[in-house]
């Protein structure tokens, strides 16, 4: 997964690991499929994120059948200083291959004031 995501291959990683009607939340985007997810990711927007140093822990696996929940910790090394963040992803057996069915992505943020 993460060769495909830095090798710049987003069709590639949409096709191979989101489900069919897939959709995809986070902090900076609305939610999206899976083909317009590999469009943004290819974007001039998000070149520097994608080249950002980003460690992923799994904290938490879930499986109920042909279902997994798994909920990670994010931890984003920006020019701006390291930020954290936190992932739910669905995951659905499709065609004999586990796939992402919904996936959501948050980062802290300050409270406004």
């Amino acid at each position: 997964m993460k060769a495909l995501k830095l090798s710049g291959k987003h069709d590639e990683f949409a096709k191979k690991f989101a489900a069919k009607d897939a959709i995809f939340m986070g902090p900076l985007h609305e939610p999206a499929g899976a083909a317009d997810m590999a469009k943004l990711a290819s974007s001039e927007k998000m070149a520097a994120l994608l080249k950002t140093d980003i460690d992923v822990v799994i904290d938490d696996i879930t499986q109920l059948g042909d279902t997994v929940i798994e909920r990670c910790t994010i931890t984003a090394k920006l020019p701006t200083g390291e930020k954290t963040g936190w992932s739910l992803a669905v995951w659905v057996k499709e065609g004999g291959s586990w796939k992402i069915r919904n996936s959501c992505t948050t980062f802290k943020a300050p409270i406004p004031q």
